[in-house]
């Protein structure tokens, strides 16, 4: 399977033909459970049959992720009947207990520019997504699967950003840590200096991309489309350049193009053969919005 090229169908049978070893990260926003229709020929699936439909993938992802590798997995839920339903911590729990993945952790989509959810008296205004990271597990001398994680690679220095000029401050001073409690419950704190580094502070799990309806307003024509800032993010994190990074759900072309702009070579999936035109067109360099 050749990168810098979109191949067209079902990924679940797609993802097969890629080669054992072979992907350094996988990142991608799948349909979301019954939220959006993606053409009358693309099936959408009930909460109630969703992870049955999704957890092939992630069973192949063991096989063709390098034991370095990624998947970041940029996901949704819903409130259906009066109550949130809870099949993205099902997905979450069964792709840890019978995968070759399992979860390094999950960061807070914390959308700054989202749409109002709704006037409903007992909610609050939804205005987040979860973000899952699974790297692979480590294998035993049998070939079975461990519960301990491979080390994935990651650079987090150029991830890195400047201290509040507060936090600069408070650090001059020694900080207490809550460290000791004794056999009474109570806490010792010790107290000790702390120095901060010189490229800058780690990012916190909580993270604040726009949202993707910006895109709208520049032409955009794929019904869910991703915002560019959000692979952009973790690519820069989680590879280096010519690593190969794959988008089973490759919809408009966004992971695409971030990809050629970082000089990563790609491998796309899509199965929505109208998206052909604008991925193209995207990917090429001849249409310049955010599709």
């Amino acid at each position: 399977m050749n990168t810098n090229k979109m191949y067209y169908g079902d990924c679940m049978d797609l993802s097969m033909q890629l080669p054992d070893d072979y992907v350094d990260l996988v990142v991608t926003s799948p349909p979301y459970a019954d939220t959006l229709s993606y053409g009358k020929d693309i099936p959408t699936f009930h909460p109630d049959n969703y992870v049955d439909w999704f957890l092939p993938l992630f069973q192949d992802a063991a096989r063709f992720l390098k034991p370095t590798g990624s998947f970041i997995l940029n996901i949704g839920d819903k409130v259906i009947s009066k109550k949130r339903s809870i099949y993205v911590f099902d997905l979450i729990c069964r792709i840890e207990r019978e995968t070759g993945l399992c979860l390094h952790d999950r960061y807070i989509w914390a959308k700054k520019n989202g749409l109002p959810s709704g006037s409903a008296p007992r909610r609050l205004d939804d205005r987040v997504e979860y973000i899952f990271h699974f790297v692979r597990k480590e294998k035993n001398k049998k070939g079975e699967y461990k519960k301990t994680p491979e080390a994935f690679k990651a650079d987090i220095d150029p991830m890195r950003l400047p201290y509040a000029e507060i936090s600069k401050k408070r650090m001059k001073a020694p900080v207490g840590f809550n460290k000791t409690v004794d056999e009474n419950g109570i806490a010792s704190i010790p107290r000790k200096s702390v120095t901060f580094n010189d490229k800058g502070k780690i990012p916190t799990t909580v993270m604040d991309f726009v949202g993707a309806g910006t895109l709208r307003y520049t032409g955009a024509k794929h019904p869910a489309p991703f915002h560019p800032d959000l692979p952009r993010w973790f690519i820069k994190w989680l590879t280096t350049e010519n690593d190969i990074v794959l988008d089973p759900f490759m919809g408009g072309g966004t992971v695409a193009q971030v990809c050629q702009d970082m000089n990563r070579q790609w491998i796309g999936f899509e199965l929505n053969e109208s998206y052909k035109p604008m991925i193209e067109s995207r990917i090429s360099g001849l249409q310049n919005t955010n599709n």
